[in-house]
């Protein structure tokens, strides 16, 4: 038998809002592990909520927004063949939209997403106790940031 502690409540689901962001590529994983085609990367902004993104590599927009994550955010030069590892734990700026989900709750409202809009560059190394704080040096953040 399969079981789950659920003996707190839930806190509460907080939304990334909209806008550009600074986002830290937390983990990036390739499926399957050889000649992949799909990349799930999870992202984690300076307030520490989450969005993660499924890059499906075998369409027309998967693999440009995969590809414009590669180029753009973590401005790397890639060759036919490419780790997906190397862009795990790299910082970029983003503009996130939020979308309506199509099916209405038991209530009547319906769900609201936060998606990657764009890609647009780098972003400066952020501090999240426990997140990023060991793959940042003291020298790359600004005061405010510690």
């Amino acid at each position: 038998m399969a079981t789950a502690n659920l003996g707190k409540k839930p806190t509460g689901f907080r939304i990334m809002g909209e806008g550009e962001n600074a986002l830290f590529l937390k983990k990036v994983e390739g499926f399957p592990r050889t000649n992949v085609t799909k990349v799930a990367v999870e992202f984690v902004n300076p307030e520490g909520i989450l969005l993660k993104n499924n890059y499906d590599l075998t369409n027309d927009g998967g693999y440009a927004a995969f590809y414009y994550l590669v180029t753009i955010g973590c401005e790397m030069d890639v060759d036919e063949k490419f780790d997906i590892g190397q862009i795990e734990h790299k910082f970029v700026t983003a503009e996130i939209v939020h979308k309506e989900g199509s099916r209405p709750r038991a209530d009547g409202t319906v769900a609201i997403f936060a998606n990657i809009g764009k890609v647009t560059g780098p972003a400066d190394p952020f501090y999240l106790e426990g997140v990023t704080d060991e793959f940042i040096e003291d020298e790359d953040l600004d005061d405010e940031d510690m």
